[in-house]
């Protein structure tokens, strides 16, 4: 039987104690907190400013790993795909699969999705998504991968753990 080795991500963590600033591969970063992505999404919601989350998310993860990409030479389907997948888990989002990925359209799916579960045991189930800053990750996401643009894809949740289901499901169709 075959073995087959996955790449890694690399991750040069740096603590600047002067600012109380983290960064990663030169880059500064907020780690994931639940508690803190629950308020400002419940923020977001009562405003009607939901895009802005998933806008703001896709914009920053699209340089970060567009940079990781060229910074590191990777250049394959699979390894760009695997790199996404560990650093959406490195930064606290929780867990992703890519079930299926294609130039125009995909599946993304998250069995752990941090925000929703944090957004449970803070308020219970909701009846609507509230993974935007997953949706804009998965769309960054594409585009890198794809060498596209900006807002070159939509993604929603057709499923959500918030919502009672057993995983997230992000549908990607490109614009």
């Amino acid at each position: 039987m075959a073995n087959l080795e996955k790449i890694q991500l690399v991750l040069d963590h740096k603590f600047d104690q002067k600012t109380g600033r983290h960064f990663i591969n030169d880059t500064q970063i907020v780690f994931h907190c639940h508690h803190f992505t629950t308020l400002y999404t419940q923020l977001a919601i009562d405003a009607g400013k939901t895009a802005l989350l998933a806008n703001v998310a896709e914009e920053n993860f699209l340089k970060i790993l567009t940079d990781y990409y060229k910074q590191h030479g990777i250049e394959s389907l699979d390894d760009k795909i695997e790199i996404a997948c560990q650093y959406y888990s490195a930064i606290g989002l929780g867990t992703l699969e890519v079930c299926f990925i294609g130039k125009y359209s995909g599946e993304v799916k998250s069995a752990n999705s941090h925000i929703e579960m944090g957004w449970i045991k803070k308020w219970s189930k909701y009846d609507k998504s509230v993974n935007y800053i997953g949706c804009g990750y998965v769309a960054a996401m594409f585009s890198a991968i794809f060498d596209n643009p900006l807002n070159s894809f939509h993604v929603e949740e057709t499923k959500s753990i918030v919502k009672g289901d057993e995983y997230t499901m992000f549908k990607v169709v490109k614009n």
